[in-house]
């Protein structure tokens, strides 16, 4: 079960994502869903088709983690790969 305190340690493709604050003003309030994850970006399925968003643009990201549960990230602790997240967190 995805919480806020493993939220790093899990796969964020699929959850539902907002951009709260981004350095790209045009970007700011962008909501979708995740549908890929690469080391430095995010993809966003939106109803304006998909949005790709530099992890380092995004300055907080909130994400939704079902059963009405949220949390806010910063875009700069996703930076790498999907993958590699699991081993700098052990």
């Amino acid at each position: 079960m995805i919480t806020k305190k493993n939220i790093l340690s899990h796969e964020l493709v699929g959850l539902y994502a907002t951009i709260e604050e981004c350095s790209n003003s045009y970007l700011n309030n962008l909501s979708g869903r995740i549908i890929l994850e690469t080391k430095n970006m995010i993809s966003i399925e939106t109803n304006h088709g998909m949005k790709q968003i530099s992890k380092s643009t995004a300055k907080k990201i909130r994400l939704d983690l079902g059963s009405g549960c949220s949390c806010c990230i910063a875009g700069s602790s996703l930076i790498g790969r999907p993958e590699e997240r699991l081993s700098k967190l052990r």
